[in-house]
């Protein structure tokens, strides 16, 4: 499937774990905080365990397109928009934590967003088939990447009116997306 607007083929992606610190060493999306992360420390965190970096990649190159990171994090209860919940979660809400999604420039709006996007729910789905925790947790940079997640089920946590909100998409709803 090539993507409208784009020479991306979406069919000849690939998405692994991060193989080198040269699979990201040109990677540019434009977001300045996510370029110079990516230069500076998304390898080195990644071999501490401190994080896992994913990239999309051509079939046969080991050149990232896109990437994400996940890692496991622990929010306040109260910041669960139920109530119950909150009780339930009230030590803490185990979250896995979605840090950076980036797109290389080149390769924006066409559709290599959203299948790194569904790859990382994906692993956390396979993830709680083995250990328990509330949902995928992120922050969204600014109010575009918000309208985008909350369009995959992703709402605001409360008590949040930051400009990088804190989003929660709860497991049981991955858990359906993908046992559907």
């Amino acid at each position: 499937m090539t993507a409208a607007g784009s020479s991306l083929d979406l069919d000849r992606i690939e998405i692994s774990p991060l193989p080198s610190k040269e699979s990201i060493s040109r990677f540019t999306c434009g977001e300045h905080e996510i370029d110079a992360w990516t230069a500076r420390k998304a390898s080195k965190w990644h071999e501490q365990n401190r994080t896992k970096v994913f990239i999309a990649h051509d079939k046969g190159s080991a050149v990232a397109r896109g990437f994400y990171c996940l890692s496991f994090s622990t929010e306040e209860g109260s910041k669960l928009t139920s109530h119950q919940h909150r009780s339930i979660w009230s030590g803490g809400v185990p979250l896995i934590y979605l840090t950076y999604l980036a797109v290389q420039r080149n390769c924006q709006r066409s559709g290599l967003g959203k299948l790194l996007l569904v790859d990382s729910l994906r692993r956390a789905h396979e993830v709680s088939r083995h250990v328990a925790f509330y949902g995928v947790g992120l922050r969204s940079l600014n109010e575009k990447t918000t309208k985008l997640y909350e369009k995959f089920g992703f709402g605001i946590a409360a008590g949040e009116g930051s400009a990088h909100p804190l989003m929660i998409l709860p497991i049981w709803t991955i858990n359906d997306l993908f046992e559907a």
